[in-house]
């Protein structure tokens, strides 16, 4: 009894474990889908120009419109988003849902582990 209890116990930590994992995001796997999804818009590098989008440098914490250099729309000015990982996880699944009028064109990222990924990978590349 005392076994089949304590293999229980095991099972749930390892699958805990493995949550607490998917829901942290992997770095390398979010360079790779933000340079095929989102690198033609976006900048991370501070001293990089974007092309279409704003410099995403500095992005925790920032208020959303402000960016340097970028003239965001009004819906985006207006929104009150202040970036983390909840304001970007939300955004990122369905921009256009989120906040109606935003100039962002992208469908948004539908899979839970790609938008844990991006979100890890900028979170250390725009810092």
């Amino acid at each position: 009894m005392k076994e089949t209890i304590a293999a229980g116990v095991s099972i749930a930590l390892v699958l805990a474990a493995g949550t607490v994992a998917a829901q942290s995001g992997n770095e390398a796997r979010g360079e790779r889908v933000f340079n095929q999804q989102c690198k033609i818009c976006h900048a991370v590098e501070k001293a990089d120009a974007s092309a279409v989008g704003p410099n995403l440098a500095g992005l925790f914490g920032r208020k959303a419109g402000t960016a340097p250099g970028f003239e965001a729309s009004d819906a985006m000015k207006a929104s009150g988003i202040v970036w983390d990982d909840k304001t970007l996880a939300d955004y990122l699944k369905d921009p256009q849902a989120r906040l109606l009028g935003t100039t962002m064109v992208f469908n948004g990222l539908k899979q839970a582990a790609q938008l844990a990924d991006v979100i890890a990978y900028l979170r250390k590349a725009t810092q």
